[in-house]
């Protein structure tokens, strides 16, 4: 342990300053207006090789990592936590968008699967949906003609296929599913004992075997109800 001389003055006084080249001193004058004093009892408490040369260059490293912060760390703490709240509230306005567009796309979906839902609102839903929502209203009782042609042309296979049972959909729509290029379309019409016995026909001559299969089975029971209805 090395103690500081007491004619140097550093015992007697907690504060002190050191002497610095000219260099030195011209460093600290462009980082501050004003002289700076630090408290340096603790660099008595370490056991120093060359205390006045080791105890010169703390100082200096202390000085010059004033520099580098630009002589004040409060700038800087303030543009962090500036930093940090906008980011905090650029996180609540997502959370708050997030939140509402699923309780949107809520809404949507318990209106598509009303059945008291008049078609206007039906067809104002088709706008911009998922496809899942798109197969609901396709299968919807009250929704419109037209809403049902313009899902029956839509690029997903199991959007048209909806369109294929419901008594809402016009022949024109009908006849354009019987030459859709997807069998799960056609196969859908094939199960519907809603389409007219042209239709089922047509289909129980399709190229696909499950498609003219099936459109033959409903052929049949439907035969068979006509015929029991005869004869009841």
């Amino acid at each position: 342990m090395v103690d500081a001389p007491e004619a140097d003055g550093l015992t007697n006084n907690r504060y002190t300053s050191m002497s610095f080249n000219k260099n030195e001193k011209t460093r600290i004058t462009e980082t501050s207006s004003e002289p700076e004093q630090y408290d340096l009892s603790f660099a008595y408490s370490f056991n120093w090789e060359r205390p006045e040369e080791q105890i010169r260059e703390a100082l200096k490293v202390l000085l010059c990592n004033k520099e580098e912060n630009g002589g004040n760390t409060e700038p800087k703490r303030a543009e962090v936590m500036t930093k940090t709240r906008n980011k905090e509230e650029d996180l609540r306005k997502q959370a708050i968008k997030e939140n509402a567009a699923l309780e949107a796309a809520r809404i949507r979906w318990l209106l598509a699967i009303n059945p008291n839902t008049p078609p206007p609102v039906l067809d104002h839903l088709t706008r911009n949906a998922p496809t899942p929502l798109l197969e609901r209203i396709g299968e919807h009782p009250r929704a419109h003609s037209t809403t049902l042609a313009r899902l029956a042309v839509h690029s997903d296979s199991q959007v048209r296929a909806s369109v294929a049972e419901n008594l809402n959909a016009s022949m024109k729509t009908i006849w354009n599913l019987v030459r859709d290029p997807s069998p799960d379309v056609r196969l859908r019409l094939a199960e519907s004992y809603t389409v007219p016995i042209a239709i089922l026909r047509v289909l129980a001559e399709d190229e696909n075997p499950y498609v003219a299969s099936r459109a033959q089975t409903t052929l049949l029971r439907l035969m068979r109800e006509v015929t029991d209805l005869k004869t009841a």
